[in-house]
Order: structure tokens, then sequence, then C-alpha cells
């Protein structure tokens, strides 16, 4: 034993300044000598003017050696006295990459944070983000059993991809195979049937794609019946404790029913019970494709000051070479499929990695080789080996993959992410806009095309498949939400997309094939498009913060506290539906003290956002009216609507992909139909969502004294239209003919994708039918007209006059277009 040099050692101590600390690393890999100029900067911003700081976010591109950085900041903090400290991954593959890393740099580190080594702060600790948030974490002073494990500092990186972590570990799903499922159903079906009777008998049955809400004061007084519920949940996955995350705050909990599960979700994630996490001196942030800061301050519980001031390098643009395509945007008449059959052709040469927003959309890449949660880091490794490996397909994965160089160079997007759980379908219709497009899918996308890019030196061709994605990424409100870099590529690509308008696809792959070639001119472009990009400062959204302080309060017994945080947001808020959002989580918080104000507030928050909870009394029936002339309202209206051309474009195309018949979309399908009578220059209601239960579920006024009451079973399987089905479009027509005038005329429609009655039903005089064929053709007919829109926008009332008649989607035009039913009693 050398006990003179452990003299020295403390005699002189660790570096603390990073660069100096990097340089003194003992046993660098080959390599890693230096510091790239990214991470240097990153490093002295930190340490120069962060480093005392609570809360410190650091933004760099993919790419940018975040990895180095987190590492040198954890070690640094070590030195420093500040441990023990903690390395947050999105994944057990990313948690093995650190320990990697880290390896190389020769800084000591363990995956074990209960080991002595890591409690002493001797090595960094390396662990998932689900191990850290979740309801039994070893990091809670609720760990059973034993002490919590401290946190002195710690690094989240990827803290996009832990956002999500967090949403499903505090938060609860309970599938309906489940005998809890059944005992709550059962404890609320009176309360939910007052707000959705028809989705309570769809759940009931096993059909449909419904959403039904528990009331906030219905959880209120079976808060100890819904608890006792609880008790005997026993999840099938023995680590699943999200049952145990929610128990502290189950009465602030939005409770949501599908036919597949009940979620019970929190206003925002309850981070306090991650004791070691909220009380950590320092918090640091990594990350490269978070638009909206505002989820580090909700979901984190961050300090919004803090957030506001990011680190980030000089240039933004220090980014891999992407060349973005949407082929469908270049060539109206491209399909989806010659897309696909291309692509599959090119990985006959490079590796081709496709993400899908679902399983059900893997099966339109019968060829591919499937990666799913069981085999992705084999199949990963595998792509890394061979160059040629071909062509991958994995669903919902947008994170937490890394390709390098030759393992991918092409990327594919085949869809818009979407929401799948009965709370995320709900958020997402509570704050989507006309374009129903929200800053999460923006996120997943941008996410998802840096599985191809993992440093400035590395390039890849990004397909787009899908007429929403395509439209997407031209519209202005939504292209802004993207990163510079990413934002700056899609301009870039945009550019060599009106070069190709209109040309086949045929010509596309060959400039596809002029950027995996090298092209020296293509080459030059890509690289200048990125020259002299300056970061960009946080956005954080009030209304966010504000619901993370309410809540907090809430929590702390401050109940009038956290109401006026959340009134004074919604005071301040332009957007109706954020607005009332706003208000009915005041009045689910309120409501254990002053039930009167608690309804007052939802029946404001009712005028702003019909997806809002129904308030048990107040709402005023207002008949709906004829707009006026059609080409006169489109005129007026669509500005309003959409602001510009192009994001009309992309909002119907949004639309128009909801109009379909799909048993998990049926909620959207009658949205959509809502939209499309506002676009066709018609008043449009829902009078079921607004109004009251049992009510029909869309009602368009076309003309003076003519209306249309719709009856949508786009949720529908069997072949036949089913008496119950009828039975409602019927109570539909006699709820109009005893509200409006008796000279008005309704026409029942009903949206179903048969025009057989099963043999017991009996159609009502004057019923018609949008069934698949009228369906198909209405939405080929609406596009082809706002693409019409498009040169000249709607100024000119004489063109869309023109428009609406050629196209088909006058009044009398569309009544035409509607069949006949066929069968049933007789």
């Amino acid at each position: 034993m050398d006990f003179d040099r452990l003299s020295r050692d403390l005699e002189t101590g660790s570096p603390v300044e990073p660069r100096e600390l990097y340089e003194q690393l003992p046993s660098k890999a080959a390599g890693y000598g230096y510091l790239r100029d990214v991470q240097a900067q990153i490093l002295t911003k930190w340490h120069e003017e962060k480093r005392a700081a609570r809360d410190i976010v650091i933004k760099v591109n993919t790419g940018g050696g975040k990895t180095i950085d987190g590492l040198v900041i954890l070690q640094s903090y070590l030195n420093d006295g500040a441990g023990p400290a903690l390395y947050v991954a999105p994944s057990n593959y990313l948690v093995t990459q650190v320990v990697a890393e880290a390896g190389k740099l020769g800084i000591a580190v363990t995956t074990d944070p209960d080991s002595l080594a890591y409690r002493a702060a001797e090595k960094i600790g390396v662990v998932t983000a689900a191990r850290v948030f979740n309801g039994r974490s070893i990091f809670s002073d609720a760990r059973p059993p034993g002490t919590r494990v401290p946190i002195g500092a710690v690094v989240v990186d990827d803290a996009h991809a832990a956002v999500d972590t967090i949403r499903q570990q505090l938060s609860l799903a309970i599938p309906r195979s489940s005998n809890t499922f059944d005992d709550l159903l059962q404890l609320f079906k009176t309360d939910i049937a007052s707000q959705a009777p028809e989705v309570l008998l769809d759940i009931q049955d096993n059909r449909g794609s419904g959403i039904a809400r528990v009331p906030f004061w219905s959880i209120r007084s079976s808060i100890d019946d819904m608890r006792a519920a609880l008790r005997s949940y026993v999840p099938a996955n023995e680590k699943d404790f999200s049952h145990e995350a929610t128990r502290d705050v189950l009465h602030l909990c939005r409770v949501v029913f599908t036919r597949s599960a009940v979620t019970i979700t929190p206003p925002v994630p309850p981070i306090g019970r991650i004791s070691s996490f909220t009380s950590a001196a320092h918090r640091v942030f990594l990350t490269a494709t978070l638009a909206d800061d505002s989820v580090l301050v909700s979901h984190f519980g961050a300090d919004p000051a803090l957030v506001s001031q990011p680190v980030q390098p000089i240039s933004a643009g220090d980014i891999g070479e992407r060349m973005i395509l949407a082929p469908q945007e270049i060539n109206s008449t491209i399909t989806a499929d010659a897309i696909r059959a291309e692509v599959v052709k090119l990985s006959a040469s490079v590796n081709v990695l496709v993400i899908v927003p679902s399983d059900r959309a893997m099966e339109q890449w019968p060829t591919a080789t499937r990666a799913n949660a069981d085999n992705l880091q084999t199949v990963v490794g595998q792509m890394r080996d061979d160059p040629k490996f071909g062509l991958v397909v994995v669903a919902n994965k947008y994170d937490g993959i890394d390709l390098p160089q030759d393992a991918c160079r092409v990327l594919v997007l085949d869809g818009l992410p979407e929401a799948y759980s009965g709370d995320e379908r709900l958020e997402s219709l509570m704050n989507s806009s006309f374009a129903r497009v929200d800053d999460r899918q923006i996120q997943r996308i941008e996410q998802g095309m840096g599985r191809g890019v993992r440093s400035n030196e590395d390039h890849c061709v990004v397909f787009l498949i899908g007429r929403r994605l395509a439209q997407l990424t031209v519209d202005p409100r939504s292209l802004e939400r993207f990163s510079p870099a990413t934002r700056a590529q899609l301009k870039a690509s945009r550019a060599i997309a009106r070069q190709m308008e209109n040309t086949p696809l045929s010509r596309v792959m060959e400039t596809v094939q002029q950027a995996l070639d090298r092209d020296p001119g293509w080459v030059r472009y890509a690289k200048s498009g990125l020259r002299g990009i300056a970061p960009e400062p946080a956005r954080i959204s009030t209304p966010a913060v504000a619901e993370r302080r309410a809540f907090d309060r809430v929590l702390l017994g401050d109940t009038s506290g956290g109401v006026k945080l959340l009134r004074e947001a919604a005071a301040s808020c332009d957007d109706p539906k954020r607005k009332g959002q706003l208000l009915e989580q005041a009045g689910a918080y309120v409501d254990p003290v002053d039930p009167v104000q608690a309804q007052q507030l939802l029946a404001l928050a009712r005028e702003d956002n019909i997806y809002v909870l129904r308030p048990l009394s107040g709402i005023v029936f207002t008949p709906l009216n004829y707009a006026g002339s059609q080409a006169d309202i489109v005129a007026a209206r669509l500005t309003g609507m959409y602001g510009t051309p192009a994001s009309m474009r992309v909002a119907v195309e949004n639309m128009l992909d909801a109009l379909v018949f799909d048993p998990l979309r049926t909620d959207e399908f009658e949205e959509a139909m809502y939209e499309l009578g506002l676009f066709l220059g018609f008043n449009s209601q829902r009078p079921e969502r607004q109004l009251n239960p049992g009510l029909p579920d869309n009602l368009w006024a076309l003309e003076p004294g003519r209306f249309w009451v719709i009856e949508a079973k786009t949720g529908a399987t069997s072949e036949f239209i089913a008496k119950r089905d009828v039975g409602q479009l019927s109570q539909g027509q006699t709820w109009f003919g005893n509200h409006y005038s008796p000279t008005d005329v309704a026409t029942p429609v009903m949206v179903h994708h048969s025009r057989k009655l099963f043999k017991d039903a009996s159609a009502i005089p004057g019923m018609r039918i949008i069934d698949e064929r009228v369906l198909g053709e209405l939405v080929a007919s609406v596009r082809a007209y706002s693409e019409g829109l498009v040169p000249t926008g709607w100024s000119d009332i004489a063109v869309v006059d023109r428009l609406l008649e050629g196209h088909g989607l006058r009044p009398t035009q569309l009544e035409a277009r509607l069949r006949t039913s066929t069968g049933g009693a007789i």
C-alpha cells in the first residue's frame, strides 16, 4: 500500500472544472483524447453559469455527445462533494450504452444504486427512468422495505422519453380482463350513464371505441368504495407499481373508461412521491427534441425560471444530414402502397427502419423483420453489424433506438403517432385544434426522425408516408414546433419538393438515390442549410406552470390557492379549449369544499370546451340556424378556422383521416363530421356531446329549414344495421321535432358501413345511409375541393362557389349522394 500516494491525492484533490477533469481521466480509450467543440461549449457554459443551480436544462442535437457531457457533469459534482450522482437513461439498452461509454472514458459507474460504491459517492449510478419513477421506487420515502436511496446530483438523459415513462408509471391502467375493471364499472355505471349512456352500453357489450368519464363529484362520493375495489387489484406484471403511485392522490384523479381498460390519471404526475429526486441538489435535464419545455415543469416539478434559461451550444445546426421527403406532398396521385414498394426495393442495398404508430399498421409491411420489446436489442445489434440486414419495422417506438451510419440509411415514418389509452385520447380531443395535432405528436415525429442520424457526420434519407404527416411538415403552425435544425432540414427538403412538384415517384426515387450515393451537390446544399442556425429560447406554457403549482398547493391543503391559480391562468388563456380544461380542473379541486362553485366553474368550462364533463345543470339549448349563403360563409369563416391555405390543407387532411369506419376512432369521426360541416359552410353541432346524452351525434343546418340529423355507427362490425341503431336515429328525429319549428325538415342520416337492416329493424321515414362507398366519394370530393382552394385562397366568392358546385358539395348534391337502406322487418 502506497500511503504517500493517498496523502498526495488528498492534498491535491480531484479536478472540478470539466475540461480539466476530462483531460485528467486516467484511462480514456483511443479516440477519446479530446472533447468535441460542442461538448466543450456545453460543459464550459454549465460550469461557469449554471453549476450551482438546482434545475438545469441542456439542449444538444442528437449526436452532439450528450452522454459524455452528462457523465462529466456528474463526475464533477462527485469531485465537488455533491454526490451521490445518478445517471437516468430511457431504457435498459441505453443503460448498457452509457456504461460502455463510461468505460471508454475511465469513469467509474455502477448499475446498482443500492451498492456502497454509489452511496459513498465513489461511482456514478446508471439506471433506467422506469426504475426511478414508479410507485415503489427505491428513491422514495415510501420504499418498502429499507431506507430510500439518496440522490445528490442527477442527470436525466433524453428527458422527453422520461416524460412518457413518468406518464405511464405514475398513473394507473386496469385492463378489462381484471375483475377490478368490472368492480369499478359496476360502482360508477349510474354516473357514467348520466354523461354517456350509449358509450356505457358499448363498454358493457365490449364494442365500439367510446370514451366514458366518471364525474369528479361521483369520485368524491364513492372514494372509499373505489379504494376498496383497488385494494384487490393485482397487475399482470409484478413490476407494475402504478396502483401504488396513485394511491395518495386518488381523490384528485381523472377516471376514464373504454371497452378495453379503465385509466386513473392524476392532473399532473405526483412526482413528489420520488423523494430523493425532488430533494436532489442538482437536476440536469438533457434533451435534443423537446419543443415544449413546459413538461419539465409539469412532469418533473422543475423551476420554470431555471427551465427558461437552457444551456445550448453556439449553433443549433450541429446535426446529421437528412433529406426528408413526403412523396404524397410532391404528387398527390402517389399512393402510400407505391412508396412502400419503392422502400422495399431500397432495402436490398441499405438498411431501412420503418416506424409505424400501431401493431395493426405493421401489417402494411409484410416482408419486413418485426422488432418488438422482446427482440428489439437483438435486431438493432444485427442492423449495426450488417449494413445490408434489410428492412425492419417497429410499432410506436419513436425513441430509444440508435442506428448510426450504415446501420440505417433510410428511415420511414408511416403514419402519424397516435394516442391509445382512454385518457390520452381524451387529452388529445380536449386540447386539439382544427389541425388535431398536439405537441406530443410533434415531439414523437422529431424523435423518430432522429433514429437514423446519430452524429453530425451521419446521413440518412427520411420518408414521411401519409397525407396527414406530409401536410404537417409544411404547416407554419406545426413547423415552428420542431427544433431549429429539424425545421431547417424540413424547409430545405420542401424546396426540393417544389422543384419536383407533380413529378412521378420514379423521379423522386432518383433524387433519393443522389443523397444515398453522396452526390456532392446535395451534400453541399444540405450542409449550407444548417449553417448559422441560432438556438432558440425555451418555450414554457403559463397554463402548464399553473397546473403543476395548483396541484402541489391542493396536495398541501391549500385548495383555494390552487383554484385561484387555475382561474387566473384560464382568464389569460387565448385557446378556448385549454381555458375550458383549466376551469374544469379548478371545479374538480373545489368540489369537496364547495360543490356549487364546482358546478358553476364547470358550466363556464363547457362554454369553451365540449369535451369537459357535462355539469349537473346549466346547459342552455340554442337551436342551430342556417348560417347563410354557402360560398359567403366559407369565404368569411375559413380564415378564422385555419389562417392560411397551407394550414387549411393540413387541417383538412387530419379531418379526412378521421372520416373512416374504424371501431377504435368513433369519437374522432364525430368530431371530424362536426368540422366538415363547418368547412363546407354549414352550421354544425354535436348535440349529444354539447347538450345531453341520447341526442343525435351530429346535426347540420344546410339550407333554410333543411337539416341533417346524423347518427354515426362507424364502430359497428355487424353486416347489418341493428334495431338499436335505428332506434337511436329515431330518437334523434323525435328530439329534432320537439325542439325545432314544424316547418323545419330534417333528413335522418345513418353512417354505417352496411345498408342492410337486421331482420327485426325497420327504417324510419326518409332514412338515408352514408355507407363506405358514399363516404369514400365524399372524402375524395372534399380533398379535391380543398386542393382547389389552395392557389387563390377563399377570398374570391365566385371561385369558392364554382368549386363547391364542381365538386358536388352543394346541399342538393350532397343529398343526392345518400343511399337508401335495404332489408329489415316486413
